[in-house]
């Protein structure tokens, strides 16, 4: 073939260009591309700025005062669906459910980043945009209010979501997935794509010690096959696992069986029954119909699964979210899983097909580019003298690429606390801070100020031995409210068991995750507190929790808890008040009977004599190493968990057992 010049070259291209339309080749700026289904949400908050506009003739989003004004009323337009959020009055006399700080949070972003894509417009500064977000977070959530997610609310994930949780960690583990083949990705947004029901199998089949097991297997939409869907990769798991938190089968069963997946099994007890085929042929286990396209991870609302599959990036926030409170400093990912996954595999000997096979690779050199560590396995030492092969020393400093820190204290005793706050090193700290928080304050410029908050940064993080300071405030109280969500509670010691999952341990465990999976308490009880059929437990009062009434608007009963329409009002107790009345009731009771009463909150123990009570708080008090260090109230469910205590008089010697004990139960004004 010979070569063209560069003056043929430009004549073909005039003769090969027909009348097409050039209007497209002009000086405007061409914005990234993005999905349909995110296009028309931007579009719906640039049109609901094009009606404020008009009804605001010289209205910009430039300007704080309109943008503020703006999206206060987009937030008092908006309608919330969780049922215990807080209602707003509409000028028609109509009450609505007020909308949750995230979702108006999400339309200040939806609305700023279609502005800008909006030809001739002029994008918003960074200052507008980080000024109207902090006044929807700190301002605008009390004036509505809006609402704040159970799950910032409590500190915690919706119980549903620990178990996707578990079984997606299960899944990246032992598949080697990608984030985007089990969850739907952003750049399939609205696609619907990821883990379905139809791309599950659970089958029985007889094992070599003649005996039923359940094994799963798993198809990934992987990467580069979507026009191959003949080309999808497979994952078998089987049941034969211990301990209980390795097992794959255990979450996976746990939510097809809460789902209602199987067509002809209801509970795992029916499943465990089915023997094994006498050919060794495997007994498939049917998806009903109606849950074929059903997705396996689904967006979880305050009231439970909506259908939708969970998105990747959902996910992969959790996943940081997790291995921060678990002690790891860098930000934890799908791909760190699936890199340590590959290393394992080719430690243990697997043929490079294989290892291609099992990561979805076609290039053989993938693996030794983008996943090998950079430490070089072969053993200098032993291999220079002959000696045998040792890695455990290369496993040690592979971890080091996340820092852990393996003596992470998420909460520490009062005692140690006190111990602690007598230090030298830490009074010189604490000192320090206080400086910088008054040289913060008393500087005039924002120069100053910038300087003094970046200061106080790196002094914060770097004054420790180990660096590591910055991890160790990060708290957790499961340890005080465990007691408020037994199911959990359970699962904390009972998952580490080395039992089979058919085992008695293996099935109450199971039977733990689905009940964790499909409930949601929206109050929690101490066992000493609990209601009796829904009913205050003290037969005096039996006062029923959930009863509503209808009559006329003057009845003394507050609107918003109007649920069932103008006539219908809540004649029970609100939710974050039930545990109080109960334990009034029981106090009266007891105090009718005995003259005395005193409910422990940390042991949840009633003491009916003031002896006792005295000798009990002594107990605490010559162990202080079992108190809390923090000395707050703690609520959690809409329940007192923890009661509060004064941390200058638990530690006054002066005073009785019971002064220093006092507990607090209510925030004082």
């Amino acid at each position: 073939m010979v070569k063209r010049s560069a003056a043929k070259f430009w004549d073909d291209t005039k003769a090969n260009t027909l009348d097409e339309d050039v209007s497209h080749i002009n000086g405007k700026l061409v914005p990234k591309g993005i999905v349909d289904a995110t296009k028309s949400l931007y579009t719906q908050m640039l049109t609901i700025w094009d009606e404020f506009e008009e009804r605001n003739p010289g209205a910009t989003p430039h300007d704080l005062e309109t943008a503020k004004r703006f999206m206060m009323m987009v937030a008092r337009a908006c309608q919330g669906v969780i049922a215990t959020a807080a209602t707003i009055a509409r000028c028609n006399g109509t009450v609505i459910k007020a909308p949750s700080l995230s979702y108006i949070s999400h339309k200040w972003k939806m609305f700023i980043c279609d502005w800008a894509r909006r030809p001739g417009n002029c994008k918003i500064s960074p200052e507008v945009t980080l000024s109207i977000t902090n006044y929807i977070k700190t301002i605008l959530v009390k004036k509505i209010p809006l609402t704040i997610d159970m799950w910032q609310n409590d500190g915690r994930l919706h119980p549903r979501s620990i178990v996707q949780d578990f079984a997606a960690l299960v899944l990246f583990i032992y598949t080697s997935g990608r984030v985007s083949e089990y969850f739907e990705s952003v750049c399939r947004r609205g696609s619907g794509r990821g883990l379905l029901y139809k791309h599950i199998d659970f089958a029985i089949f007889k094992n070599k010690k003649g005996q039923a097991e359940l094994a799963i297997c798993t198809t990934r939409d992987a990467k580069g096959i979507t026009n191959k869907p003949h080309k999808r990769l497979q994952h078998a798991m089987y049941e034969d696992m211990a301990p209980l938190f390795a097992n794959p089968v255990l979450p996976m069963l746990a939510i097809a069986l809460t789902d209602g997946a199987f067509k002809d099994y209801t509970t795992f007890k029916e499943i465990f029954a089915i023997p094994p085929l006498a050919n060794g042929a495997l007994y498939h286990l049917e998806i009903h119909k109606s849950k074929q396209e059903l997705p396996f991870f689904q967006v979880i609302s305050h009231n439970g699964p909506t259908g939708k599959i969970q998105s990747a990036s959902s996910f992969g926030k959790q996943l940081v979210e997790l291995g921060h409170r678990a002690g790891y400093r860098e930000n934890i990912t799908v791909h760190d899983i699936r890199a340590e996954t590959f290393v394992k595999a080719d430690d243990n000997g697997y043929s490079i097909a294989e290892r291609m096979k099992f990561a979805g690779h076609t290039n053989p050199n993938t693996f030794s580019e983008s996943y090998m560590p950079q430490m070089s396995t072969v053993n200098g030492q032993s291999s220079y003298w002959g000696g045998k092969r040792r890695t455990i020393h290369l496993d040690v400093f592979r971890g080091l690429s996340l820092h852990y820190h393996p003596q992470l204290l998420q909460s520490l005793p009062a005692k140690l606390q006190a111990d602690l706050e007598s230090r030298p090193d830490f009074v010189a700290l604490s000192s320090e801070i206080e400086s910088l928080n008054m040289k913060a304050m008393a500087a005039t410029t924002d120069d100053e100020q910038h300087e003094c908050q970046k200061n106080q940064r790196l002094n914060l993080t770097s004054d420790s031995a180990d660096g590591m300071d910055s991890i160790g405030r990060l708290p957790t109280y499961f340890k005080q409210v465990c007691y408020l969500d037994p199911p959990r509670h359970r699962l904390a010691s009972s998952l580490f068991l080395n039992s089979p999952l058919r085992s008695k341990e293996g099935r109450s465990v199971l039977r733990d995750l689905i009940i964790l999976y499909k409930e949601n308490p929206e109050v929690g009880y101490h066992p000493s507190l609990q209601p009796k059929m829904g009913c205050c437990p003290v037969a005096k009062c039996a006062l029923q929790m959930n009863r509503f009434v209808s009559g006329p608007p003057n009845l003394p009963f507050s609107i918003e808890d109007t649920d069932r329409g103008p006539l219908f009002y809540h004649n029970s107790i609100k939710l974050g008040q039930r545990w109080s009345h109960i334990y009034k009731c029981y106090k009266e009771d007891l105090e009718n009977q005995y003259s005395f009463a005193q409910l422990c909150f940390q042991c949840d123990e009633w003491i009916t004599t003031e002896t006792k009570w005295q000798d009990h708080c002594q107990r605490h008090l010559d162990k202080l190493e079992t108190l809390p260090v923090q000395c707050d109230i703690l609520t959690y469910r809409r329940t007192l968990a923890s009661a509060g205590f004064c941390h200058f008089c638990l530690f006054d010697p002066n005073k009785s057992a019971t002064e220093r004990m006092y507990q607090w139960l209510h925030h004082q004004p």
